[in-house]
């Protein structure tokens, strides 16, 4: 079971250290330290009990749309075609191992999950949607947005929103 902030009881302290780690998770322990005003020891015990606990799940590197030239990327709406557990469970462990797929999110409403699928062109974009109906994910329909302007993304948690009152 993944932590919820509502639930994992962060103090003001684990605010100020899990919000300095999402602007930047190159910090060192000791700059950490200083920013959020705690001893070094102090800070890096909260920062390992938080890794531990789940609440850090990773530190990545943000890498520039640059680097991928003329990609393209695509919001795609899923509908299964049958909602039962078992066929929810094979589409989510199938999708897990497919790169193309950056995320994948279960929706409520009219469509059964969201994905952003990255792909060099339209005509790859294409070809792969066909692989994924063709492997027998139990995809009904798919309906395809093409991202013409990435207008914010990767925006850090806004964790002061979770802090209690």
């Amino acid at each position: 079971m993944k932590p919820n902030l509502k639930t994992a009881r962060l103090d003001a302290w684990d605010i100020r250290i899990l919000s300095e780690i999402q602007s930047d998770g190159r910090i060192s322990k000791s700059e950490l330290a200083k920013r959020v005003h705690l001893s070094a020891s102090a800070c890096s015990e909260r920062l390992r009990v938080l890794e531990a606990a789940g609440i850090i799940e990773g530190y990545f590197a943000r890498l520039s749309p640059s680097l991928t030239g003329g990609a393209i990327f695509v919001m795609v709406e899923v509908v299964l075609n049958r909602h039962r557990l078992e066929d929810q469970r094979h589409f989510e462990s199938a999708i897990q191992r497919v790169p193309e797929v950056l995320d994948c999110w279960a929706i409520g409403g009219r469509i059964d999950y969201l994905m952003r699928v990255a792909a060099p062109s339209m005509a790859a974009y294409q070809e792969f949607m066909d692989g994924l109906l063709q492997v027998g994910l139990g995809i009904d329909q798919y309906y395809s947005l093409i991202v013409t302007k990435s207008v914010k993304s990767n925006s850090p948690i806004p964790l002061s929103a979770f802090e209690e009152r």
